[in-house]
């Protein structure tokens, strides 16, 4: 009974199964989770069960020995008592809810919670149970029911124990958790248990369809193959308009696939099966189709009708436009299937490609349109007919000849022809037509109107496809310009021919290699070839080679413009003489390709204009020669100046290959070679016998030219030579032409000479009187340089200067001779200007004007009084040049010829003026200096006394700045020195009591060691550590090393408040080598080494010297100055560097004293170092204030100044600077020892 209500309230009718395929769960480890579970709780039984609806089994066990029966009806009791708790829990929560054994569409909602009964015999319902009342019973039991997920409970998680107790939650956890993992091995074994049941009905299913399509894919081929076999475009639609097969026929003409088009529209493929004409559309891509009987309905997906009612069609023919672009002309027709309720299934479509068929009605319709547009006449005649009438004529035709289509039709073209009409071009033209051939005529026919035309016929054959005869067709092409051109060109011929043959010109053809094509009858006359005998013969073979270039330049030309060209060249006769020709050529050239086929040459002899241009241009060359060499010659210079201009003038002349132009050089009388271009002649030196007894010697490489001297001879003096080397020889009027050439060349030379020579003495002359005027201002030996050297260059017997003296504007004025240079063999000269006889010159002095007297005798420039003056003293020639200065003085410098006439050049005039404006100048600068003298004077008087004074505020100021400098210096040293000598002397005096204190315990201790010799370990241990010895030793030392040291910083102390006494104002006697030591105390910094070089060497030889009187602050200013510039010097010096100071007492030569008082004892202090030295030119202003050599921002050129001052002025002594004997730079003070006497 429990096993029966057990199954029908916890298992559904899919667990009827479980029994048979629970031994399909061998995969999970049952016994793995038994013995987990007994070991967590620590039990020992645990078991797992499985139940249906018909019987409860053991699938698991641990700890069982005995029957198992018993236990599983236990476990099937707490399984009954678990239902009822649980349907008694849900009947208190729901009132309406009942469980009954025979309500089958009822469940329990089982509890996954177990089942926990610590202790049996606590419990009365166990009571009767076989295994609790039995000894060793079950006293323990924790059950989990086994529940899918489909809320099933199929088995029980059992744990047992003989003992009563309680799980941890812990451990009731680990059950669940353990629990749960059976439940999840259960339920994945169910689903595939469940899914491999599924797929074994799904393979029965498959292979039964499997046996269904198999059949339908044996038709589908059947119908596909037939498809696909058939000639036509067969596309199957469903209701849609998409593609459902598209059959091989369709792939080879559209270019898709079938797998592309597959359930696709045509909209999609962008291709329109509409009829072309139709302005109508379907939605995509529907196909119109009419039916025998339209379907019911059918809709496209958007509820479009696929096939309209309205539109009715058979068929129709549309474009299709394969993917790379090609063009199809198909027409359609089409067939529907349909469902059992009427509706359209699909819709096939079936075309044909009527491609061929549209291009050959298109390109009739092209052949038709190009006919009737020719602009020649066609006609197609019927040949089968009688007569051949004309069935077609094109509006071409009508034009052409002025019938009308309607009045031709019919009829033969016989009808436009007239009596005049050629009778051979109709015979041909006949044959042809009997002949079935093509042929083509020229026939003079007439119009409607009467007027004739030229008509050019073209006549061919047309036949069927079997080759049979049907029609001829004929084209007719006005051609009557061109015949009238024609005649016209045949008459021009005709002229051009007669011309041709009387011309006296060459008219020639060649082609475009310059083979002669024709040539005119002139070539007889021109060139003694028939005419015959150069056609065939290249032009080119018979032009002269220097010429051949040029010509074939001129045919590139030709060849690359459209210009005609003319050219003169040399050509070669029957005779093999050359005469010049001259062609006009123009090219002929080819329409299409626009090269030259021919040239057409017009030439004629020019041989005698040649000959008279060749002599008229030899003219000109000469007369340009001339030219350029005259240009030459007056565009001045030297001598090879103007012969290298004259050079290349000559040597541009086509007939000279060489000139050269020597000068004579009368010195060694020899000719020099001045200029020289081309080939190089008389390349040894010529002497002037060679040039005037015609025997020049010529070198062996002249010997193939010709060579032309022309002496160069001036007024029968030899000046130079020219020499030509030709390669022809000259003419006569060449000859002519270089010979004048050569007398220019002699003058220009000559010119030149006397120009140079006349050149070097003005050049000499204004030279000597400009070093007169810079060696001396003074008037007198300027004047008496400039006459004599006057009358030597010019060689005049006298020249003089005068002064012209005009005081007073109503006396009359003066003249006075002040220097003159006399010809020594002339007895007396001219020596006074009496100004009542010679009005004129003082006229002319006045007014500036020159007065040039060639001639006294006749003369017309001179009044009569003034020239007979002058013929009375016996001058032949007089010149005057006036001059006058800044300052308004007037003069002249007056040259006299006696005993002959001296004509005055133009050049030894401009020379005259030149020493002339010279002496105005000397004179005005004379004056000047002397006037800028006095003002010199006068502002070097002002100014030295000015310097003066400004030097000595200057000197004040700067010694000023330094001593306040140094008293500032002196009063910080002298504070340093104070708050440093306190602390020394409290050092200094318990060094004392430090020694003594330090003695007494060194004695004290070894007073100890001696009395008690051995001393205690630890006694030992201290001495040893401390070093006793050593310490013992070492302290006295260290002691007098600290007194040392305590002695030097007194003696520093001591130093600088020695040298700190600069602003003592009194004198008083000092130490000498006490204010040196303190001055080399501060500066020992200075002395020492620094980096890698070495320090300074200070030497010191004091001597014996009392105390001096003098301010000792002042003088310690002195030391620091020339012991400082000493190390500067020294700063760049290699070793060894060397100070050295030595003192010294200075006893006075009382023999060589020649004052009143004896001289004073003095101390020398000197101070040399080794360095560089000192200039000779700078020891001069060494002690000039604000000189110095150091660097700018180094020294302020005060130092030795002050110190000069300081030493002369303030003690009365001497301060100089000096090279010794060991080359060392010296600088000595002497001061006296006592001074008050002195000053007394």
């Amino acid at each position: 009974m429990n096993a029966r209500f057990l199954g029908q309230t916890m298992f559904s009718p899919e667990g009827n199964n479980l029994s048979q395929v629970i031994h399909r769960f061998a995969e999970i480890p049952f016994d793995d989770l038994t013995h987990l579970a007994s070991h967590l709780a620590q039990t020992p039984i645990a078991l797992i069960t499985f139940m249906d609806v018909s019987h409860q089994w053991l699938k698991s066990q641990v700890g069982l020995t005995e029957k198992i029966h018993p236990y599983l009806n236990f476990c099937e009791f707490i399984i009954y008592l678990q239902c009822q708790f649980q349907s008694l829990r849900e009947d208190q929560e729901d009132p309406d809810h009942s469980l009954t054994p025979n309500s089958s569409n009822s469940t329990l909602k089982l509890s996954p919670e177990p089942i926990i009964i610590p202790d049996t015999w606590d419990d009365q319902r166990f009571s009767s149970q076989p295994l609790v009342k039995q000894d060793h019973g079950i006293r323990f039991y924790l059950g989990i029911p086994l529940i899918t997920t489909d809320n099933l409970m199929v088995g029980m998680l059992s744990i047992m124990d003989y003992q009563p107790r309680k799980l941890s939650p812990e451990t009731i956890k680990a059950l669940q958790a353990l629990n749960n993992q059976i439940i999840s091995q259960i339920n994945l074994h169910r689903q595939l248990i469940h899914s491999k049941t599924k797929l074994s009905q799904l393979e029965d299913i498959i292979n039964e369809r499997k046996q269904v399509w198999e059949v339908v894919r044996q038709e589908r081929d059947f119908v596909c193959a037939v498809l696909d076999t058939v000639s036509a475009l067969v596309i199957v639609l469903d209701p849609d308009g998409r593609i459902i097969r598209f059959n091989r026929t369709c792939e080879q003409l559209t270019g898709y696939s079938a797998e592309e088009v597959e359930g696709k529209t045509f909209d999609e493929l962008g291709v329109n099966l509409l009829p072309l004409d139709s302005g109508s559309s379907t939605a995509s891509g529907a196909m119109m189709i009419e039916f025998d009987e339209p379907p019911k309905s059918v809709k496209t997906q958007n509820s479009v009708p696929l096939i309209p009612n309205q539109t009715r069609l058979n068929a129709w023919e549309t474009e299709w436009v394969k993917p790379n672009g090609q063009r199809h002309w198909i027409t359609w027709s089409n067939t529907a299937l349909f469902q059992a309720n009427g509706l359209v299934k699909y819709v096939i479509a079936t075309g044909i490609d009527i491609t061929e068929r549209r291009q050959s009605e298109v390109r009739m319709e092209l052949l038709e349109r190009a006919i009737t547009e020719s602009p020649s006449g066609i006609v197609i005649s019927d040949f089968a007919a009688t007569d051949c009438p004309i069935i077609y004529c094109n509006p071409a035709f009508e034009k052409l000849t002025g019938y009308s289509q309607e009045e031709v039709l019919g009829r033969n073209c016989r009808m436009l022809q007239g009596e005049d009409t050629d009778p051979k071009e109709l015979a041909r033209l006949r044959d042809a037509i009997a002949q079935n051939t093509d042929c083509s005529v020229t026939l003079k026919n007439y119009r409607k109107d009467g007027n004739y035309f030229w008509n050019e016929l073209s006549i061919s054959p047309v036949r069927d496809r079997e080759g049979s005869l049907t029609h001829f067709i004929g084209i007719q092409t006005d051609i009557t310009q061109r015949k009238q051109s024609e005649d016209a060109l045949r008459e021009s011929e005709a002229r051009y021919r007669l011309l041709a043959d009387h011309a006296t010109d060459l008219i020639s053809r060649h082609s475009n290699d310059g083979t002669y094509l024709y040539a005119s009858p002139a070539s007889q006359q021109l060139l003694g070839y028939q005419p015959e005998e150069l056609i065939g013969k290249s032009v080119y073979d018979l032009i002269h080679t220097e010429d051949l270039a040029g010509t074939q330049e001129k045919y590139l030309l030709l060849r690359n413009s459209q210009d005609i060209y003319t050219l003169s060249y040399r050509i070669r006769c029957h005779n093999g003489e050359y005469i010049w020709f001259e062609s006009t050529c123009h090219g002929l050239r080819n329409q299409n390709s626009q090269d030259i086929d021919e040239i057409i040459a017009v030439s004629r002899n020019i041989t005698e204009r040649k000959q008279a241009e060749t002599l008229l241009l030899e003219r000109s060359r000469l007369s340009q020669l001339e030219a350029e060499v005259g240009t030459a010659l007056g565009h001045g210079g030297s001598i090879a100046t103007i012969l290298g201009r004259c050079i290349q003038a000559i040597a541009q002349y086509p007939d000279v290959a060489g000139v050269g132009i020597w000068t004579l050089n009368l010195n060694s009388n020899q000719l020099e070679l001045q200029a020289n271009a081309g080939l190089t002649v008389h390349e040894h030196n010529i002497t002037e016998t060679d040039v005037l007894t015609c025997s020049i010697p010529y070198p062996l490489p002249l010997m193939k030219n010709l060579t032309f001297d022309f002496p160069l001879v001036v007024e029968g003096r030899l000046v130079g030579l020219m020499a030509i080397c030709s390669h022809f020889t000259l003419n006569d009027e060449a000859r002519g032409v270089l010979g004048w050439v050569a007398n220019a060349l002699a003058v220009g030379i000559d010119r030149v000479k006397a120009r140079e020579e006349l050149q070097s003495r003005r050049e000499g002359l204004l030279f000597r009187l400009a070093s007169q005027i810079r060696d001396s201002l003074d008037i007198d030996t300027i004047l008496g340089t400039a006459v004599s050297e006057i009358r030597a260059l010019l060689q005049v017997d006298q020249c003089h200067f005068l002064w012209y003296m005009h005081i007073q504007p109503n006396q009359q004025p003066s003249f006075a001779v002040t220097h003159e240079s006399l010809n020594p063999d002339l007895s007396n000269g001219l020596q006074d200007y009496p100004p009542e006889q010679i009005p004129l010159l003082a006229e002319k002095i006045r007014m500036a004007q020159t007065i040039k007297i060639d001639n006294i005798h006749t003369t017309k420039a001179l009044d009569e009084s003034t020239c007979r003056f002058l013929q009375a003293t016996g001058i032949f020639s007089f010149l005057l040049l006036p001059l006058e200065t800044r300052s308004g003085q007037r003069g002249a410098v007056v040259c006299n010829h006696y005993g002959e006439y001296r004509p005055w050049r133009d050049s030894e005039v401009e020379l005259v003026r030149a020493v002339v404006d010279q002496l105005a100048i000397a004179i005005d600068q004379a004056e000047l200096y002397a006037q800028t003298r006095a003002a010199a004077l006068a502002a070097q008087t002002q100014a030295f006394h000015l310097s003066e004074a400004l030097q000595d505020l200057k000197q004040k100021e700067s010694q000023l700045i330094q001593s306040e400098k140094m008293s500032s210096l002196g009063q910080m040293v002298a504070g340093v020195a104070h708050e440093i000598n306190n602390p020394v002397n409290f050092i200094y005096g318990n060094l004392t009591y430090a020694k003594e204190y330090t003695q007494d315990i060194l004695e004290l201790l070894e007073l100890y060691q001696e009395i008690y010799p051995i001393a205690t370990p630890a006694l030992q241990a201290k001495a040893e550590e401390i070093e006793l010895e050593f310490l013992s030793e070492d302290l006295p030392k260290i002691l007098s090393s600290m007194e040392m040291g305590a002695d030097r910083i007194r003696q520093i102390v001591v130093s600088l408040r020695s040298f700190s006494r600069l602003d003592e104002a009194e004198m008083k006697p000092v130490n000498i080598h006490d204010g040196i030591d303190s001055t080399l105390l501060i500066l020992q910094n200075r002395l020492k080494p620094k980096g890698s070089s070495g320090g300074i060497e200070l030497i010191k030889e004091y001597g014996k010297l009392p105390k001096v009187e003098c301010y000792a602050g002042q003088l310690n200013q002195v030391f620091m100055n020339l012991i400082g510039n000493a190390i500067d010097a020294l700063d760049n010096q290699s070793e060894p560097r060397i100070i050295k100071i030595t003192t010294e007492i200075i006893h006075p030569n009382l023999k060589e004293h020649k004052g009143k008082l004896p001289p004073l004892e003095q101390v020398r202090i000197t101070i040399r170092d080794n360095g560089p030295g000192i200039e000779d030119k700078v020891k001069n202003r060494l002690f000039d204030p604000f000189f110095t050599t150091k660097p700018v921002g180094k020294g302020t050129g005060l130092g030795l100044s002050i110190s000069y001052k300081i030493v002369v002025e303030q003690h009365l002594g001497e301060i100089l600077c000096y090279r010794d004997q060991d080359n060392f730079t010296a600088f000595q003070v002497s001061i006296p020892i006592f001074q008050k006497e002195q000053n007394q």
